[in-house]
């Protein structure tokens, strides 16, 4: 069986004195090691966690921002689109005013050759006229009779409206 002698006792002693000594330099600042990381690694899953939560919170504000900015470029793009169908209308109105402008200056200048034309006509006619007058007559007029039959000749060709 076992037997108790003095190495026995010396070792248990031994083995006594020696778990005191560890206890008091190793153990404890062991677990203090053991605390302070325990500790440490709280702080730092707890920071992880208002991190984590800090970053919800800004990504939900960004995606705010993101979204306004959408909203906020599709606003102007509609605006732009607007303006430019306006500035395209405008710009058709003002070249259909140009050309009723232009036709209508043709217009007037058509009417005014015209008149010029038929006011020549009417003198070339009333010339003719008095030659042929004064030929047929045989005689010669005075210049009052001359006045009188080409004012009686221009009265009838604006009675007939020559030229339409």
């Amino acid at each position: 069986m076992v037997d108790l002698n003095g190495t026995l006792l010396m070792q248990i002693v031994n083995f006594i004195i020696l778990c005191a000594i560890l206890g008091h330099f190793c153990y404890k600042p062991v677990l203090k090691v053991l605390d302070d990381r325990k500790a440490r690694i709280k702080n730092d899953l707890d920071s992880a966690a208002q991190s984590k939560a800090a970053a919800e919170e800004l990504k939900v504000s960004y995606e705010a921002q993101l979204k306004d900015a959408q909203a906020k470029a599709q606003e102007i793009v509609d605006k732009a689109v607007k303006e430019a169908k306006v500035q395209a209308q405008a710009q058709i109105d003002e070249a259909h005013a140009s050309i009723a402008k232009a036709k209508e200056q043709a217009s007037q200048q058509i009417e005014r050759e015209r008149k010029d034309a038929l006011e020549d006509l009417k003198a070339q006619v009333a010339v003719l006229s008095c030659d042929i007058a004064a030929k047929i007559i045989s005689k010669n007029m005075t210049p009052d009779a001359n006045d009188r039959l080409i004012a009686e000749s221009i009265a009838k060709l604006d009675a007939k409206k020559a030229g339409k």
